[in-house]
């Protein structure tokens, strides 16, 4: 992605001592599109869609835990578009729990503590950005959950040697990634 394309990425991330309500202004102010939610999304990363990956088992645990690149998710949680010259805003607040790459079992208060998160609570991102719209093109703002990640291994307490699940991911909320699209 070029900054000189009609495509600009912005990320709005934490402070790391929560989430605080954070305000990106990407351009000036004229008339404003506001945004419209989503509907519930397909994506990997939909939060109900998580419920029926991971299931409680004591005896399971999390080891080799190591930190993953940050990501975007695949599925915008907010969106504003509109013909221009305007200004398109987007000011919400979002719900969103912790996500995962594949279907497994776990301790979830020993997952926590491996992890460093409670992975039973959901956390709010607060959405908020503007972007000015060229007179005659049309835009669209989307934003999307922003996640940093933990890979571990699971095992069986009795047989700590014996891996039974490998490369799992666990996505924590964190902030909010946006895209613009004028054409």
């Amino acid at each position: 992605m070029h900054m000189g394309e009609s495509m600009k990425r912005q990320i709005i991330r934490n402070s790391g001592v929560g989430l605080a309500a954070l305000t990106m202004l990407l351009a000036g102010t004229t008339t404003a599109a506001h945004a419209a939610p989503t509907a519930s999304s397909n994506s990997a990363f939909a939060t109900n869609a998580q419920a029926s990956l991971v299931k409680y088992n004591p005896n399971l645990r999390a080891k080799n835990v190591r930190k993953v690149k940050e990501k975007c998710g695949k599925s915008p949680i907010a969106e504003a578009s509109g013909r221009g010259r305007m200004t398109l805003r987007i000011d919400e607040t979002r719900s969103a729990g912790t996500t995962y790459s594949k279907k497994f079992e776990i301790n979830f208060k020993q997952l926590s503590h491996s992890v460093g998160w409670d992975i039973t609570k959901s956390r709010s991102i607060t959405v908020s950005g503007a972007k000015e719209v060229p007179r005659g093109k049309y835009g669209v703002l989307k934003a999307y959950t922003r996640y940093a990640g933990k890979k571990f291994d699971v095992y069986h307490i009795h047989t700590p040697w014996k891996i039974s699940k490998r490369n799992v991911i666990a996505y924590k909320p964190i902030g909010v990634c946006f895209t613009f699209k004028a054409s």
